[in-house]
């Protein structure tokens, strides 16, 4: 309870963040494709941070309930800190498809195309924008699940892990599932993590499903989910969500996939804590599963620093903060956590000194925290006077 009263505030942090639109051409495509971008709300806080990227397929309906779920798990470490790019599809069905069908002719079997969209010329727009990091995931549903599995399934991608949901994995009489078998044991230079998931579709749907983890288990034994994470560098794990339908799954499709995909990922879920290196080295001996070393975000600093502090590990908790304030300088939520743990250890001098400081940069962003970073400046003042 008192690390619920004390952090409550801190980590529900539902500030609208930066968001914008954007268009780009593709030559590879000829066309011009829309984006909506979400950047994490701690963007500004940095000035040289960089943010792993979710690639979001079907931008158009799926862009927004996916990007506010990112910015939930993420503020509490549940997740990493990402950059959420829908993209919209012109033309789904040859964009999504790996192969072509006669009754589709020069209407489908574009996916490789898209795939060298997405990988070049997408992300090549994105890293001249913005301050993105060198791990992608992709997200699909329905037909659009079907081209990331395909992604998920050819070895050379730039992408680290892909979600299928409700994938359409029965297209061209199941011609991605009988690939897998050669494709699932391919050469990788790294790992990459897929995730599928079914909802309650009956026929080809779940029958064209169940033969791809059928597949994946004759090919690569048991998912992870199963069995404890395995050291594979194609790491997969199925889900299934019977009382939902086709059209309801991606909400909560996306959300247990990012939760398995990054399942064991928060070095401190409940109130055991650790100190600063501990930290560090509990997320260098990650990068064998991601194939990626994630630095500690704003998120993550703010997360272990106070949940160390409230757990009357003072001195870890400052340590923890004071470097998050280092590598996020501008971020009012950092300083104003590093006053509280200054306090918790009994600075009060320092605490004020960090409290000042917080209410400066909340002032200056106009912060939602502002009243309640003031009301610890107060309480701070008032302890000069006793």
């Amino acid at each position: 309870m008192r690390i619920v009263l004390g952090l409550i505030f801190f980590l529900s942090m539902q500030v609208m963040a930066q968001a914008g639109k954007m268009q780009i051409h593709s030559e590879i495509l000829n066309d011009d494709i829309n984006l909506q971008i979400k950047l994490p709300e701690t963007y500004g806080h940095s000035s040289d941070f960089r943010y792993p990227v979710l690639v979001v397929l079907d931008g158009s309906t799926q862009f927004e309930h996916i990007a506010a779920n990112v910015g939930f798990l993420s503020s509490y470490a549940i997740i990493p800190e990402l950059i959420v790019v829908g993209v919209s599809s012109n033309n789904r069905l040859k964009s999504f498809t790996p192969t072509q069908l006669e009754q589709f002719k020069d209407r489908s079997g574009g996916a490789e195309n898209y795939r060298q969209f997405l990988e070049t010329e997408l992300l090549s727009s994105l890293g001249q924008k913005y301050r993105i990091a060198d791990y992608h995931i992709l997200s699909g549903h329905s037909m659009a699940g079907l081209f990331s599995s395909y992604v998920a399934l050819t070895p050379d991608t730039r992408f680290n892990a892909a979600i299928s949901i409700s994938p359409s994995l029965w297209w061209d009489n199941n011609w991605l599932v009988q690939e897998s078998a050669k494709l699932a044991v391919a050469k990788r230079t790294k790992p990459m993590r897929w995730f599928l998931s079914i909802a309650s579709e009956p026929n080809e749907m779940a029958s064209a499903f169940a033969a791809q983890i059928t597949q994946l288990q004759d090919t690569l034994g048991n998912s992870p989910s199963v069995k404890p994470p395995s050291t594979q560098m194609l790491q997969w794990f199925d889900k299934r969500f019977p009382e939902e339908t086709h059209d309801s799954t991606p909400l909560i499709g996306n959300v247990e996939a990012l939760k398995t995909l990054f399942a064991n990922w928060n070095a401190v879920p409940e109130i055991a804590v650790m100190p600063l290196k501990a930290l560090k080295q509990f997320y260098h001996q990650q990068t064998a599963v991601f194939g990626y070393e994630f630095p500690l975000s704003a998120q993550q600093y703010n997360v272990y620093g106070l949940k160390a502090s409230y757990e009357q590990k003072t001195a870890w908790g400052v340590e923890i903060l004071q470097e998050g304030t280092k590598v996020f300088p501008m971020s009012e939520v950092l300083w104003d956590s590093l006053a509280t743990a200054y306090d918790l250890d009994g600075q009060t001098a320092l605490a004020i000194d960090a409290s000042n400081k917080a209410v400066l940069l909340a002032k200056q962003s106009d912060s939602v925290f502002l009243n309640e970073i003031l009301s610890q400046a107060k309480s701070l003042q008032g302890k000069t006077l006793q």
